[in-house]
């Protein structure tokens, strides 16, 4: 029974340094953006259940619903864009929400793919020129953390036009953040709405057309702008077929490597090396363990 205990506490302080450790990894990349970087925290928010102000009580059991993908976007601010310039003496880093509503509610890597594609085509479109993109999300396996995801972010890595991809993993069950609170409000503010009676909701076009008209300017300044794509059909006509990665469901980072995926048990943007892409020269591999 003692030994039994002794490994669960040990179980249970490493999951909470492993958690401690990736949130603390997203914040010092964050303060610490290096120029022509940029981070994405992505999650899938639950679906939104369409509705009307004065429904039959029969529709009550058949409700519409409308899948929200929520990606939080940290970059450097552009003069043309944002009103000011992020330089090397004086960085200055917008935060973005984007967003992606669809009628298509199967939540799977394809849809991920979509998603990728729509934020590459807005940083292309604001002249962004993006050298490393930094995602960060929860460990889903059939969104974002599977074989197949995995596999794919290497064979993906030309089409969405940058130089290098990292995806990391929070910690299971500490994925809670911003991004939740992002999706959580445009939820709220469409419901607001259709009990005052200024909005009619049936579909996922409606909410988006809602919610590009009245939730794209932020009231707070933590947010520049929100940005909403929609999108009816996602594309599931290529195939994604891979070998298995063992151990896959300890691994929190991926680092696309020209035609190779190496893999780490922890991020790492706290040692200089890393921050500036030199992982092969990491100082916290005692820590985090080496690439593989």
């Amino acid at each position: 029974m003692v030994q039994y205990l002794q490994k669960l506490l040990g179980t249970f302080s490493a999951h909470n340094f492993r958690a401690k450790w990736q949130n603390n990894q997203l914040k010092h990349l964050v303060t610490n953006l290096p120029q022509n970087h940029v981070i994405t925290v992505h999650d899938y928010s639950e679906n939104y259940k369409c509705k009307e102000r004065d429904e039959l009580q029969s529709s009550y059991f058949q409700k519409t619903e409308a899948s929200l993908h929520v990606s939080l976007l940290y970059r450097h601010a552009i003069l043309e864009v944002d009103g000011v310039k992020s330089t090397l003496e004086d960085p200055y880093i917008v935060t973005e929400n984007f967003f992606v509503i669809s009628e298509d509610e199967k939540h799977d890597q394809y849809f991920t793919f979509q998603v990728q594609k729509y934020i590459s085509e807005y940083l292309s479109s604001i002249s962004c020129h993006v050298h490393t993109m930094h995602e960060f999300c929860d460990g889903c396996s059939c969104q974002y953390k599977s074989r197949h995801c995995l596999g794919h972010l290497r064979k993906s890595l030309d089409e969405l036009g940058y130089n290098n991809l990292i995806r990391n993993f929070f910690e299971t069950s500490h994925a809670k953040g911003p991004q939740d609170a992002a999706g959580g409000l445009v939820k709220n503010q469409t419901d607001l709405a259709i009990v005052l009676g200024t909005a009619t909701i049936q579909n996922a076009h409606d909410l988006f057309e809602f919610a590009k008209s009245n939730l794209s300017v932020p009231k707070s300044s933590h947010c520049k702008r929100r940005l909403f794509k929609y999108t009816e059909n996602i594309n599931r006509n290529f195939r994604m077929f891979y070998k298995p990665i063992p151990g896959i469901r300890s691994v929190h980072q991926v680092v696309v490597d020209n035609d190779h995926l190496l893999i780490r048990s922890l991020s790492c943007y706290t040692c200089n090396n890393c921050l500036e892409g030199n992982i092969n020269e990491c100082e916290n591999t005692n820590i985090i363990g080496t690439l593989i």
